[in-house]
């Protein structure tokens, strides 16, 4: 997993991070390659601009402790955050290192016209809901449940993001 420049881009000495997999309002979301444990992850790197505004860097730190906080099957399951500098800003900038999870988000199934049955709907709706409330019974709210923020695996998994 290589940068445009065909060096491995490393956070924590451990992390390469890859192609971008997608995009929020305060971060962009890698495929990465945690080298410690020969494993594909995830990693959630918020956006330089923000990581100087002491607002954006406390919102994503409180996320990364609160998601770091929940193991539950419905729940992208988190498994390091940390904090490297960008040597353009001289900025700390907070990072997420998670769960890569495969399938299709929500949003995507639903743009693509795809028929979802009511009984799938039904079982979507009950690995959101079951998430949540594990998420709540510990004092988290997750404020932005949307079709974007659901996986479903090809297996059929529910699996709540951000």
């Amino acid at each position: 997993m290589t940068d445009v420049s065909n060096v491995p881009r490393v956070l924590g000495n451990r992390y390469e991070i890859g192609d971008l997999i997608g995009r929020g309002g305060m971060a962009q979301v890698h495929l990465g390659y945690d080298t410690r444990l020969s494993r594909t992850v995830a990693i959630k790197v918020l956006r330089t601009d923000l990581a100087a505004d002491p607002m954006f860097l406390a919102r994503f730190r409180r996320e990364a402790q609160s998601a770091a906080a929940l193991n539950h099957p419905s729940i992208v399951s988190v498994y390091d955050t940390g904090g490297q500098v960008d040597e353009a800003t001289g900025v700390v900038v907070p990072y997420i290192v998670m769960e890569l999870v495969g399938g299709r988000t929500l949003r995507d199934m639903l743009r693509d016209g795809r028929t979802i049955e009511p009984a799938e709907a039904l079982g979507y709706t009950r690995g959101v809901l079951d998430a949540l409330d594990y998420s709540h019974k510990h004092g988290i709210i997750h404020r932005d449940i949307k079709p974007a923020n659901v996986m479903i695996t090809p297996t059929g998994q529910v699996k709540v993001m951000d």
